[in-house]
């Protein structure tokens, strides 16, 4: 069950930053390898868009994405996460000093801590490799959905037999009570409601 909600959650992925689930399982596998979370590529994914698609002519994140010899126009064009893996590449040709940092930061804002890892090996590998397809995920997703409405449908099933259930379980309670009540003990009284 984990080796297959870890399938689908490429597609919950997919859905949030528009990256194809080859992209993203090629992401995933550089992390799982260097030790950093799925969580990690998903946030790195999204700051990512969101600092693309609200880039104006002329701001800081324009100037950070042309000091490391790419453009905003460019990089818009293409996947999510081809477009990090350009900007991972990017970053690596800079010394490990306060400049590249300042121009991560513009990029990933306060969650750089943790992006910085999996952009440094993501330029260490140089290339995006899948290791699940888009029909593998969505196998995976098919699967959970029916598991839920398996989960649903044997719910229902106990809320109906509850229901059922419930007049003779309340007369009993009362019973209880009333014993209780009275001073009897509870072995006494469960003797008397078996027999």
């Amino acid at each position: 069950k984990a080796a297959i909600d870890s399938l689908d959650a490429l597609n919950d992925l997919k859905d949030a930053t528009g990256a194809s689930i080859e992209n993203i399982s090629a992401l995933e596998d550089i992390a799982r390898r260097t030790g950093t979370s799925f969580d990690t590529v998903g946030a790195a994914l999204i700051k990512l868009n969101k600092a693309l698609t609200t880039a104006k002519p002329g701001s800081d994140t324009e100037k950070a994405i042309n000091a490391i010899g790419l453009s905003i126009k460019e990089l818009k064009t293409l996947a999510p996460a081809e477009a990090f893996q350009r900007i991972a590449v990017g970053l690596s040709k800079f010394a490990d000093d306060g400049n590249k940092a300042r121009l991560s930061q513009e990029l990933f804002g306060k969650s750089l801590k943790e992006i910085a890892p999996l952009l440094n090996d993501v330029a260490e590998r140089g290339q995006l490799v899948a290791t699940v397809t888009t029909a593998q995920a969505a196998a995976a997703e098919a699967f959970n959905k029916q598991l839920f409405n398996v989960q649903k449908n044997a719910g229902d099933a106990a809320r109906t037999l509850a229901n059922e259930l419930l007049p003779t379980l309340n007369e009993i309670a009362a019973e209880y009570n009333s014993a209780n009540g009275a001073g009897t003990s509870f072995a006494s009284f469960l003797g008397g409601v078996l027999r």
